[in-house]
């Protein structure tokens, strides 16, 4: 390894928001990775909106969708 080099993350970033936030209808669009030093090892997107959660894969066509009362009963079993 050379080093820090442009262009690459140094660290994972975990991020939680104690306070209530807007969110358009649009939402908040993460893209998820398996490992940052491999090219193209893009898993998919992650989109947080209003409806619920998106999943998109990178090499799929379809959308996986849930809404916030099927989230909900995750955490709760």
């Amino acid at each position: 390894m050379k080093g820090r080099q442009k262009g690459r993350p140094t660290k994972w970033v975990y991020a939680s928001v104690e306070q209530w936030l807007d969110i358009d209808k649009t939402g908040f669009d993460f893209a998820v990775w398996r490992k940052w030093k491999r090219k193209k090892q893009k898993l998919g997107t992650l989109t947080v909106s209003i409806g619920g959660l998106r999943w998109r894969p990178a090499k799929g066509k379809s959308q996986r969708r849930r809404n916030w009362n099927k989230v909900a009963e995750w955490f709760t079993d």
